[in-house]
């Protein structure tokens, strides 16, 4: 069983890890990772260096959003509703990784099957419709997209995307990693396949 500092360390080391893998903004990102015995959760703080942040930091709130410790990141009431819509949810990553944004902007298809790691991680990607970063609509329409479909990963459109894991934050940014790499094999594979028609 991880306790509770365990779970902050782990926090603070997968945002660093998001950070330092081009998966976000320096200051951009959250992660979290859920006590299910006694309801409290561990997250990222707000408007703090990402490449930085130490298990001191990581803030702590309640499922109910009370703040116990620290200042938490603005998306904290979509991993809340995450984590009170889905039973299995257990960690929780938001992220921004731009091979994957600019796909979905360019309406090509994310096809799990070209890529084994993507098939095995990537249960099914829903798409939410953008709102407000930080805002209770947003929140609830991300819970709701990700309970409704049974999908691990949803898009925000033209925001980033979030991923919930069964496990631990380190599976949930395994998630969005394939689904980066994913992306960049499906946007060479396009590139690729453009050069040729011109070519031919």
């Amino acid at each position: 069983m991880i306790l509770g500092e365990e779970k902050a360390t782990i926090v603070a080391d997968t945002i660093r890890l998001l950070y330092l893998r081009g998966l976000t903004q320096i200051k951009g990102g959250n992660v979290s990772f859920i006590d299910r015995s006694n309801g409290l959760i561990y997250i990222t703080p707000s408007k703090l260096p990402k490449h930085n942040i130490k298990p001191e930091d990581i803030a702590v709130i309640d499922i109910n959003s009370r703040i116990l410790r620290g200042n938490p990141s603005i998306e904290y009431m979509m991993h809340l509703e995450i984590y009170k819509s889905i039973d299995e949810a257990q960690a929780v990553v938001h992220a921004h990784p731009p091979y994957t944004l600019s796909a979905i902007e360019a309406k090509l298809n994310l096809d799990t099957s070209i890529l084994m790691e993507a098939k095995y991680k990537i249960k099914c990607i829903t798409i939410v419709p953008p709102l407000e970063p930080g805002s209770r609509d947003l929140a609830v329409a991300t819970a709701k997209a990700l309970a409704e479909s049974k999908c691990n990963i949803a898009i925000l459109y033209r925001h980033g995307i979030i991923a919930y894991s069964s496990i631990d934050p380190y599976d949930a940014l395994d998630t969005i990693e394939a689904l980066e790499d994913l992306a960049k094999i499906t946007i060479t594979i396009y590139n690729l396949k453009s050069l040729m028609l011109r070519v031919n």
